[in-house]
C-alpha cells in the first residue's frame, strides 16, 4: 500500500509539473491538464488548428493557433506571450482567421505573440451553464480557464504567467474576455471587449440573450431566468458592471459603436462599465466610435465584422506593449 501512495504521490507531482512547464511543443501537441489530443492540421505557415475534447464540455473542441512567423527558428530558450482571441455568437474557433471575417492574422501575424482562438459553441457564453439540462456538461470557463489555459503553457513556449498573457473578444466573446479577466485575474495583464455583452442585468440585454436564434429559445442555460431577486441569479453572478472591482490589476479596453439599436444597447455596457472602472482607478481605454469614421478600416459603427477588425487593430499595439517578451 505504501509504495502505491508513493507512486500515486510521483504521478499527481508529475501531473502538476506537466502542466506548468511547456513539455511538448508545436506541431506535436500532447494530452494533458485536462485535455485529450485527438489531432492537429497546418493551416498555413503560421496557422494550426487542434482538436482536443474535455470532460467538462460536450463534443470534440477545435481551437485555431496562430504562432509568430519565427517560431520555429527562435530557439528552445525564446518564449512567446499569448493572446486569448474569444469569438461572438453564432460563431467558432474559425472566425477570427476566416477569410472574409476575422483578420486576425493580417492583424497579430507578425508580432512576436502566440494567438489562441478556441471554441466557445455558438451559444456558450463563456461560463459554466446554470440550467445545462440535456446539454450538460457545459462548463466553458473551467474548459478555458482551467484546461486550455494551462494546456496551452505546457504544449508551446509561452510566457506563462500573467505578464505574458492578454485576452479580447467580439460580442459574446468580448463578455467572455470580460468575464475571464474578472473571474481569472491572475491569469491576465490586459483585457479588451469590442461590442462586449457586458451589462446582464440590463433587462434589453436580457432579451438579447434570451432570444438569440438557436435550438434553445428562450436562451436560459447560462444565466438561467433573469428573475427576481437579481442578486441570486447567474445574471448577477457573471454580470461584469457588478464585478469590475476584480479588474484592478488588469489594464481594459474598451470600444464600441452605436449606428444601430442592437450596437447601442450593448454599448451602453460599455459606457457604464468604464464609468464605474474610472471610479476603480483601473486603467481603462475607451473608444466609444460612434458612427466608425473615429476608428476607420471600414467600421460604419454596427455591430459587424468591419468593426470588430478595426477595433483589434487600434488595440492591438496596446496589447503588445502590456506583454512581456522572454528571449
Amino acid at each position: 500500500m505504501m509504495v502505491k501512495g508513493i507512486i500515486y504521490l510521483q504521478l499527481v507531482f508529475f501531473l502538476c509539473f506537466a502542466c506548468k512547464y511547456s513539455i511538448g511543443d508545436a506541431p506535436n501537441f500532447i494530452s494533458g491538464c485536462g485535455l485529450t489530443f485527438l489531432s492537429s492540421t497546418q493551416i498555413n505557415n503560421q496557422l494550426y488548428e487542434v482538436v482536443v475534447s474535455s470532460k467538462q464540455v460536450l463534443g470534440n473542441q477545435t481551437v485555431r493557433i496562430l504562432l509568430p512567423t519565427d517560431y520555429f527558428t527562435s530557439g528552445s530558450s525564446r518564449r512567446y506571450p499569448s493572446l486569448y482571441l474569444l469569438h461572438g455568437a453564432t460563431d467558432n474557433a474559425t472566425t477570427w482567421t476566416r477569410p472574409g471575417k476575422g483578420e486576425a492574422q493580417n492583424i497579430t501575424g507578425n508580432a512576436s505573440l502566440i494567438t489562441v482562438m478556441p471554441n466557445g459553441d455558438r451559444f456558450g457564453f463563456y461560463t459554466n451553464w446554470v440550467l445545462p439540462g440535456q446539454s450538460a456538461p457545459q462548463n466553458w470557463r473551467t474548459f478555458h480557464m482551467e484546461e486550455l489555459v494551462p494546456w496551452i503553457d505546457l504544449n508551446l513556449r509561452t510566457i506563462a504567467k500573467k505578464e505574458g498573457r492578454a485576452i479580447a473578444g467580439l460580442s459574446m466573446g468580448g463578455f467572455g474576455a470580460m468575464h475571464y479577466a474578472e473571474a481569472y485575474s491572475d491569469n491576465f495583464i490586459y483585457g479588451a471587449s469590442f461590442s462586449g455583452v457586458l451589462n446582464l442585468l440590463d433587462p434589453r440585454v436580457q432579451t438579447l440573450v434570451l432570444n438569440l436564434p438557436g435550438k434553445d429559445n428562450p436562451l436560459i442555460g447560462p444565466f438561467g431566468y433573469p428573475t427576481s431577486p437579481i442578486t441570486s441569479t447567474g445574471w448577477f453572478a457573471a454580470d461584469t458592471i457588478a464585478h469590475a472591482a476584480e479588474l484592478r490589476n488588469i489594464s481594459i479596453a474598451l470600444l464600441a459603436g452605436n449606428a444601430s439599436t442592437f450596437e447601442a444597447t450593448l454599448g451602453d455596457g460599455s459606457f457604464r462599465l468604464h464609468d464605474v472602472l474610472v471610479t476603480l482607478n483601473v486603467p481603462v481605454y475607451f473608444h466609444p466610435y460612434g458612427n466608425g469614421q473615429s476608428i476607420g478600416h471600414g467600421c460604419n459603427g454596427d455591430h459587424n465584422w468591419g468593426c470588430f477588425n478595426a477595433a483589434l487593430n487600434e488595440v492591438f499595439p496596446r496589447i503588445m506593449a502590456a506583454l512581456q517578451q522572454q528571449y
